[in-house]
């Protein structure tokens, strides 16, 4: 029997992969015990008993030698609760899937000279995941190319595929085919916007003018938007006065996967996480990467996915965003055939079965060999 420890970051884009991985280990006989270590932003999202919460931060989220100084302090203290943690759990396969919640995790299994295995789900080599690949015995990828990998580290490397919670998997199954044709028979458009777990705060402050201006030339939208807390009643406020079509506000939902597969469109940010789930449902998306990702990740992620023509990309800084923005969206409006390609191209480049390809190397002798 194994027990498997799985590390990873707190936020949305961190914890749901991971979820899925654990909610599948769960069931899986040759399982024993799964536990999940991250910091304490994954209380928002999961609510399980085999989850351990420690204290950690990245030192580049801030400058000054007072944040080096509460980083390193922090790591040093969860280094040491990981240790005890490890040595008393006992797990035989331990994963690291990035976020900065994982570095204690993995430098307490490099000091008991436990193996591990490590993820990445960005386009780029994450910078915890980067540090700790000499160490490692294998990287999984979500991507097939990732940047700023280490030729020399090529033997390590496997794609597999995105994990993706179990419940988009379910509503893939069950989702009904899009009826884009409808759109254009005095339909509206139905466009999610999401912002990630946080939020997105542009969002709040650029779309609703977009909005107004289509709903000024006739363009018919339903919208359902994703807003910080302190824009609720503002942005409320503005459609209430300027747009004549349907919109609906919220701040965060755990379920978003039914409002996913309704919608024609989604507005988003380009984490890995989220942009897999739309992925995963054939959704047609429209990137607008956080310009603030560490190594530009989010950027590279949306890439990905627009070299294939899969969605559209816009940098949220560019001069002409809100033109551009207006632009897309009347012309899906007005053509059929463009949300239809997106669709197309999607189903063709998914990774399917991204978890049991991630089972086969984490089962086979406790993820230690190449298989």
């Amino acid at each position: 029997m194994t027990k498997v420890l799985l590390s990873t970051g707190g936020t949305g884009g961190h914890i749901f992969p991971v979820l899925g991985l654990y909610l599948k280990l769960k069931y899986i006989k040759e399982i024993e015990d799964v536990k999940i270590i991250t910091d304490h932003r994954a209380k928002k999202f999961i609510n399980i008993s085999d989850i351990e919460i420690i204290k950690s931060d990245s030192p580049f989220r801030k400058k000054g030698i007072i944040h080096l100084v509460k980083t390193f302090s922090s790591i040093l203290f969860s280094t040491l609760k990981c240790l005890y943690f490890i040595i008393s759990f006992k797990p035989k396969t331990i994963i690291g899937s990035g976020g900065y919640a994982s570095v204690p995790v993995l430098l307490a299994s490099l000091i008991l000279r436990k193996s591990f295995i490590l993820y990445e789900t960005n386009a780029v080599l994450g910078r915890v995941n980067r540090l700790f690949l000499p160490f490692s015995k294998k990287l999984l990828s979500g991507y097939k190319d990732v940047k700023n990998f280490p030729k020399k580290y090529e033997i390590k490397f496997f794609h597999v595929g995105q994990l993706v919670r179990d419940e988009f998997f379910e509503a893939s199954r069950n989702k009904i085919k899009s009826k884009n044709n409808d759109l254009y028979t005095n339909k509206p458009l139905k466009i999610l916007i999401l912002g990630g777990s946080q939020g997105a705060k542009v969002f709040g402050e650029k779309l609703p003018k977009c909005f107004k201006y289509l709903n000024q030339n006739k363009i018919k939208l339903s919208i359902k938007q994703q807003v910080q807390k302190e824009q609720l009643d503002n942005i409320n406020e503005f459609y209430k006065n300027n747009i004549r079509f349907d919109v609906s506000l919220f701040e965060f939902k755990k379920n978003i996967q039914d409002d996913i597969t309704e919608c024609d469109i989604v507005i988003c940010r380009s984490g890995s996480s989220t942009l897999a789930e739309l992925s995963i449902l054939n959704k047609p998306f429209i990137a607008i990467p956080l310009p603030s990702s560490l190594d530009n990740h989010q950027y590279f992620n949306a890439k990905h996915y627009y070299d294939n023509n899969c969605c559209w990309l816009l940098e949220e800084n560019s001069e002409d965003f809100e033109e551009k923005m207006v632009n897309i969206l009347m012309n899906i409006y007005n053509s059929d055939a463009l949300l239809s390609s997106k669709v197309k191209n999607l189903i063709e480049l998914n990774k399917k079965n991204a978890i049991d390809n991630f089972l086969t190397h984490i089962l086979h002798n406790n993820g230690l060999t190449n298989k």
